[in-house]
């Protein structure tokens, strides 16, 4: 185990020791006990380089990984056998869902469920910058997965990238969004002067477009919003991966964002205006969207059924936007054909 104070000095010891890094011959331990920011290192892509890793409020108490401007900056993070924590929310950094079928690449979130963990090796190294000496959180595995593969970066929205894991000898490339190869670095933080995160909710803007956004006819105490005058059909509630037992991966796979000013008008126009055919609110302020459901991933149609989707959209009280890992689904309605909302009974 290694505390801040003792990890502090042996960097900047060597770094007076030489004008070059120096790597000691000793390893740092698995366990990092005392509190680091998370650092992205990719010299070569100024973009994600030197950024630091956020956390996002999701549905069911986990976190998305962000780089920002999305997400609440962590200042408080640890290291626990390899495994990055977040002891304050109870999460720890682990690998599943929203596989991509194009790049092979799969989400790294946090969670206190009992994922797969991520695994990381801390190692020292020199700084690409300075050459000063660091320690590098070096991704190992996936657990009860082969040895091996990386973490990396990609595109997710108002200009914000997600981390992925992407499997050994992989090399496919997503030409719209490029996973990005990074390095995870370990930035010491004083536990006397960590920053008190706001209590609101970091705030996502959803991105204009041009898609025909109408008010819903949702009153209030209904069990949904009515969004067939823009276009869509109220499908049900349907589970997500926690409540599903076909696999670790979303309902919706294709983009998501989030809003502290969230509506299901508002997610139906962002899915609207990359295509989509299906889009969904979850949680009071996600919206996802994609292009199939599984079979396993239908709602039911019975009344009974919505209770599960009984939080409020934190844009408006009176619509709800999903559950606790529950989504509010909406289909497409073709073009000039019927626009009906299933019936429930």
């Amino acid at each position: 185990m290694v505390n801040r104070k003792a990890l502090s000095a042996l960097l900047a010891g060597a770094a007076v020791a030489s004008a070059q890094c120096t790597i000691p011959t000793t390893p740092p331990p698995t366990t990092i006990s005392d509190p680091f920011r998370a650092q992205v290192q990719n010299a070569s892509r100024p973009e994600v380089h030197n950024k630091y890793l956020n956390l996002l409020e999701a549905g069911g108490g986990d976190r998305h990984l962000f780089i920002g401007p999305v997400g609440a900056p962590t200042y408080d993070l640890t290291l626990v056998d390899g495994v990055i924590n977040h002891v304050p929310n109870g999460v720890r950094a682990v690998i599943g869902g929203e596989f991509s079928e194009v790049d092979h690449t799969t989400k790294l979130f946090m969670t206190g469920r009992g994922d797969d963990r991520a695994v990381f090796e801390p190692t020292y190294a020199c700084n690409p910058d300075t050459d000063e000496l660091q320690v590098e959180l070096r991704f190992v595995t996936w657990q009860n997965q082969p040895t091996g593969g990386h973490i990396c970066v990609r595109h997710a929205f108002d200009g914000s990238h997600e981390f992925r894991y992407s499997p050994p000898g992989n090399d496919l490339i997503d030409v719209d969004r490029e996973c990005i190869k990074v390095t995870l670095v370990v930035i010491p933080t004083d536990p006397n002067n960590i920053p008190i995160p706001s209590t609101t909710l970091t705030t996502v803007t959803v991105p204009a477009t041009t898609a025909p956004v109408a008010t819903s006819t949702h009153a209030p105490g209904e069990d949904f919003a009515d969004m067939t005058a823009a276009g869509w059909s109220f499908q049900g509630c349907a589970p997500e991966e926690r409540w599903a037992t076909d696999g670790p991966f979303r309902t919706l796979t294709g983009s998501m964002t989030g809003s502290d000013t969230m509506t299901n008008e508002a997610c139906m126009a962002f899915c609207d205006g990359l295509g989509y055919a299906f889009a969904g609110t979850e949680w009071s302020r996600e919206c996802w969207c994609g292009n199939t459901v599984a079979p396993t991933r239908q709602p039911a149609t019975t009344l009974a059924s919505l209770a599960a989707c009984n939080y409020k959209c934190t844009g408006d009280a009176n619509q709800n936007c999903g559950g606790d890992a529950w989504l509010s689904l909406y289909a497409k309605c073709p073009t000039g054909g019927p626009c009906e909302n299933v019936v429930f009974v």
